[in-house]
């Protein structure tokens, strides 16, 4: 059973989490504690004090700095907590929960809704401008996932892509008239008292 991935989860969150709910340091150390098992057994025979815990069993040693009673506490809270991730169960709650996070961080939240994988299907561009403000014509949306893209430009995951703008040509304005070079807008009233709010 692979305590280690259970313990940290995907990308480390769940061990991250479960640090900054105890409020205590969790480090997962021993044999079988680094993912490249050759690095690991190198690190081992060089003999150097801080890969020492690499010729121990696989352990985690959780470390509280805090006044005395309150490190007791957040030392028994964490002790409570890490048993949890100790039960060798493929399809316990936590389990289930890290499947579920990591099909999120995929970017497919929608596959647990009985619904599709996000990024498969057509992408239908409204046949009517919107009508919101500025008049402008949104850009189309990005591709989906498996759809090719010309050489050289470049794909960003989330955000809409922005056109590029030359030097010297002023930007569009979010809202109001274009600029008239040399006008500037005449600045809003200041009221004089207090009393007048």
């Amino acid at each position: 059973f692979n305590f280690v991935g259970k313990l940290l989860g995907p990308r480390g969150n769940s061990l991250k989490r479960l640090q900054e709910e105890t409020g205590a340091k969790m480090s997962i150390l021993g044999k079988g504690s680094m993912r490249d098992k050759a690095k690991e057994e190198e690190l081992r025979k060089s003999g150097e004090a801080k890969y020492a815990h690499l010729s121990d069993e696989l352990h985690v040693l959780i470390e509280v700095f805090a006044p005395p009673g309150e490190a007791y506490s957040r030392m028994s809270h964490a002790l409570e907590e890490i048993k949890k991730f100790l039960v060798p169960d493929y399809n316990d709650e936590i389990r289930q929960e890290q499947l579920r996070e990591l099909s999120y961080l995929n970017g497919s939240e929608d596959s647990g809704r009985g619904r599709g994988i996000r990024g498969r299907g057509i992408r239908i561009a409204p046949t009517t401008p919107s009508r919101g403000r500025g008049g402008a014509i949104p850009p189309p949306p990005p591709p989906g996932r498996g759809v090719l893209t010309p050489r050289g430009t470049t794909v960003t995951r989330g955000a809409l892509p922005v056109p590029p703008v030359a030097r010297g040509v002023p930007t569009p304005r979010a809202r109001g008239a274009p600029t008239v070079p040399g006008y500037r807008a005449p600045p809003p009233p200041a009221h004089e008292a207090y009393e007048e709010y």
